[in-house]
């Protein structure tokens, strides 16, 4: 199985690519798959089958608090609820997600990307 932190990694970094070049809805998606494989490298497979996307972004939530591994702002703990039904205008409705919210998302999958990448090289240690 690959390792959902470097998978994360490739798709945040495809979703930078994307975003530079204005393709804004397809930076959205990439940055949403990019978020969820960081959320099932810190809570894991589900026993059975796939996760929902709400559920697993509500566990990933839960997960950050009961962990302790840092804390998270209202703004982002909203950005998180949002996040799939954003990914999902993006890819399936007929609008044009503003810079800004790309911009929101980039900032939260990059806080994301270093603060559970620190701690799994704390792990390391």
């Amino acid at each position: 199985m690959k390792d959902y932190f470097e998978k994360a990694k490739r798709q945040f970094n495809a979703a930078l690519l994307l975003y530079v070049n204005g393709y804004n809805n397809d930076a959205l998606s990439k940055l949403y798959y990019s978020f969820r494989s960081l959320a099932v490298f810190v809570v894991g497979r589900p026993k059975k089958g796939k996760w929902r996307h709400s559920a697993l972004m509500r566990k990933i939530v839960m997960e950050i608090d009961r962990l302790g591994l840092f804390p998270l702002s209202r703004e982002e703990r909203k950005l998180i609820k949002d996040f799939a039904s954003v990914r999902e205008d993006a890819d399936y409705e007929l609008v044009d997600i503003p810079k800004g919210v790309v911009e929101s998302y980039i900032k939260l999958v990059e806080r994301f990307m270093k603060e559970i990448g620190d701690a799994k090289d704390n792990d390391k240690s």
